[in-house]
């Protein structure tokens, strides 16, 4: 079997691949929930004009509020966890008892909506894509501190929780993956004393193609710090997982594959910044280094390039903050 899946519904005998249809379209944000005997696990939910649609999903598959015990949020971006407020409003009716699992940065940004620069820079190149942003009371979150994230050597100490899966158990942990975004963290199942599955987040870059094991960068403006995104593909490498998750978009799986996407995205990520600084030297000019790198990072989106198409401007914005992310990390913009 090829190692990608980008088409919704399980992709493992608990894991359910949920296409939100960011922005309008199909195969642009990717939600993960775990099922188990004893418990449901949400991992990222997307902006407040998503929820709805995970919620149907969940509706349609059978899946009760009641049962969700954690929802957890890789990082603070408005694509990621803008929706974080309602999601929780909403399934806490049900269980009162449900925590969202993030770190400190990804909870105090969270919450700082107004002034966070993140936030700040979206409203002006996202405005209609953001949906609204309320505060979480602190109450909500379950904070996991430095002791408790996830060592290669699987001590069980690091092991969150605890599931049930037929005759097997799970182990839920969380790895500390910064570089995308300040606090960034990616949850990981365990089972049988292994990585079963681990959630990139955007600490892999995205994955834009059905048939390539090919990625971009996620090197967005203006968090994107290349030494720890560097050092969290390099954790990410060690612990050989057997299958992943991208939030831009889809599932690996296989150790081979998940190998092979690592090594991709440290080629590329290393390239695009080799790329920049030459670039730089020659013409120290924003749009001369797009310019120049954009044609690079096309072929790796399963897109039709017609330059008029919306998907094809979305993709055009994205690539922006992935150069000006870059730049500012190598000190060429603020």
């Amino acid at each position: 079997m090829f190692g990608i899946e980008r088409n919704p519904g399980k992709v493992n005998e608990y894991l359910h691949l949920i296409d939100i249809k960011q922005h309008g379209f199909p195969n642009t944000f990717s939600v993960f929930l775990a099922e188990f005997n004893n418990g449901v696990v949400i991992i990222d939910c997307g902006t407040s004009k998503d929820v709805r649609k995970l919620l149907r999903y969940m509706k349609e598959n059978n899946i009760s509020l009641d049962s969700v015990k954690y929802v957890i949020a890789s990082h603070h971006h408005f694509d990621h966890s803008g929706g974080l407020w309602k999601l929780y409003d909403e399934i806490k009716k049900y269980n009162p008892r449900l925590k969202i699992i993030s770190s400190l940065e990804t909870m105090n940004m969270l919450n700082n909506f107004e002034n966070e620069q993140h936030f700040v820079r979206s409203r002006e190149t996202w405005p209609i894509l953001m949906g609204k942003l309320r505060k979480i009371e602190e109450d909500a979150f379950k904070i996991i501190n430095s002791d408790e994230y996830y060592k290669k050597e699987g001590e069980s100490s690091n092991i969150i929780d605890t599931f049930t899966l037929n005759d097997s158990e799970v182990g839920l942990a969380i790895l500390e993956t910064p570089g995308h975004a300040p606090g960034h963290i990616s949850p990981l199942f365990i089972k049988n004393d292994s990585v079963d599955f681990i959630y990139f987040g955007e600490a892999l870059g995205s994955l834009n193609h059905s048939k390539k094991l090919e990625t971009l960068p996620s090197s967005a403006a203006p968090d994107f710090n290349y030494k720890n995104y560097m050092t969290s593909l390099k954790k990410i490498k060690e612990l050989t997982p057997f299958s992943g998750g991208f939030a831009h978009f889809g599932f690996v799986s296989g150790l081979e594959n998940v190998h092979a996407i690592i090594d991709d995205n440290e080629y590329i990520t290393k390239d695009f910044r080799q790329r920049i600084i030459k670039l730089y030297r020659e013409k120290p000019e924003t749009k001369y280094i797009f310019d120049k790198l954009t044609p690079i990072a096309i072929p790796r989106v399963e897109i039709d390039v017609d330059e008029d198409s919306q998907i094809y401007q979305t993709l055009i914005k994205f690539m922006v903050t992935v150069v000006y992310g870059m730049m500012m990390d190598l000190g060429y913009r603020t």
